[in-house]
C-alpha cells in the first residue's frame, strides 16, 4: 500500500539515518536490511518521518527506540533523533527539540552524537 505521499528518502535523510546506524546495537544489521527498500511519509516540519516497510526479518532490539542522536541547532537548542522499532519493524524516524521550537538548521550527520539508550 503507497500513501499519497510516500516517497524515497532523500539524499540528506538518508546521510543521516546512515549515521544513526553506524553505532552497532542489538538488531541493528536487521534494522539495516529492513531499511534497504522502503518509503518514508513526512510527519512535521522538523523532518520526523514515517517509515513503510513491506517485509523483512524482524528486528530483536532491546527497547522501541534502539539508538538515539543529539547535535545542536544554531541556536544552542539540542536536536533529538530518535528510530522507532515497533514489533520489530523499524517505523520512523521522530525529530525534535528540547524547546519544541523548529528546527532551524539541520546539522550534517557528521555532528551528531549517536548512543543507545540504556
Amino acid at each position: 500500500m503507497k500513501l499519497p505521499d510516500a516517497r524515497k528518502m532523500n539524499n540528506g535523510e538518508r546521510a543521516i539515518l546512515n549515521r544513526i546506524l553506524e553505532l552497532p546495537f542489538p538488531g541493528s544489521e536487521t534494522i539495516a536490511e529492513q531499511l534497504r527498500n522502503f518509503l518514508v511519509v513526512p510527519i512535521d516540519d522538523n523532518g520526523s518521518l514515517d517509515f513503510l516497510i513491506e517485509d523483512g526479518p524482524k528486528a530483536r532490539v532491546h527497547n522501541s527506540v534502539p539508538v538515539e542522536a543529539e547535535a545542536e541547532d544554531i541556536d544552542g537548542t539540542t536536536i533529538h533523533l530518535l528510530l522507532h522499532v515497533i514489533e520489530g519493524i523499524t517505523r520512523g524516524l521522530e525529530v525534535y527539540k528540547d524547546d519544541s521550537s523548529r528546527v532551524i538548521r539541520m546539522p550534517e550527520p557528521s555532528e551528531f552524537r549517536i548512543f543507545s539508550p540504556p
